[in-house]
């Protein structure tokens, strides 16, 4: 294993098929911080990243590396397809995300950034010794989605209890960067403060 800067993660999630709560530990690294380690080794090195949608809208990334791209530009001067002469990368990675999923923030750059960490773990520049089945991957993505979104309701409601202005904004400034440009977060915000004005106007008159 390559030694790229990591840091421990520990998280916990539901199996679909058994009920059960399972617990998974990442030595995680940035995949930008592996990337960098792997180009940093190998001066001579490729990657190629390639999406596709299917007819429901679902994507797809394959990220291929080598570590010398010399046999690839080789083939394509002998005349070999660029297709084919894909396939003698020394590692390939790939990760699929549902329609649906796409619409999170920036959904198709994590989605491209998961291939390229595959590809990566191949070849050894990974945070752990091992690389997780795509089924612990799959609960683990959704047990992320799952928080995300309960997370969201529990804003969603604090922000239609909210008594007064101060609460609310209040309730404004503990949000994340992300949770403050979701539209709905954002659109629940602008008709309290406006019930709260209309209320505080009406206490006045």
């Amino acid at each position: 294993m390559k030694q790229v800067k990591t840091t421990r993660i520990d998280k916990s999630y539901k199996d679909k098929k058994t009920g059960e709560w399972k617990s998974i530990t990442i030595d995680y690294a940035k995949v930008a911080d592996r990337l960098n380690a792997f180009r940093t080794e190998n001066p001579r090195s490729k990657i190629s990243v390639k999406f596709s949608y299917d007819e429901l809208g679902n994507l797809t990334h394959t990220a291929r590396l080598w570590k010398d791209k010399t046999e690839y530009y080789e083939m394509l001067k002998a005349g070999v397809k660029a297709d084919d002469a894909l396939e003698s990368c020394e590692a390939e990675g790939s990760s699929f995300m549902e329609a649906s999923r796409l619409k999170l923030e920036k959904g198709f750059e994590k989605n491209e950034t998961i291939a390229i960490g595959r590809a990566l773990a191949i070849l050894g520049y990974a945070g752990s010794g091992e690389v997780a089945s795509s089924e612990e991957m799959e609960e683990f993505e959704d047990w992320k989605l799952r928080k995300a979104e309960e997370a969201r309701a529990k804003v969603l409601e604090s922000i239609t209890n909210a008594k007064d202005m101060k609460s609310l904004l209040a309730i404004w400034k503990s949000l994340t960067k992300e949770q403050q440009l979701d539209k709905e977060i954002q659109a629940r915000k602008d008709a309290k403060k406006g019930e709260l004005s209309e209320g505080s106007k009406d206490s006045t008159e």
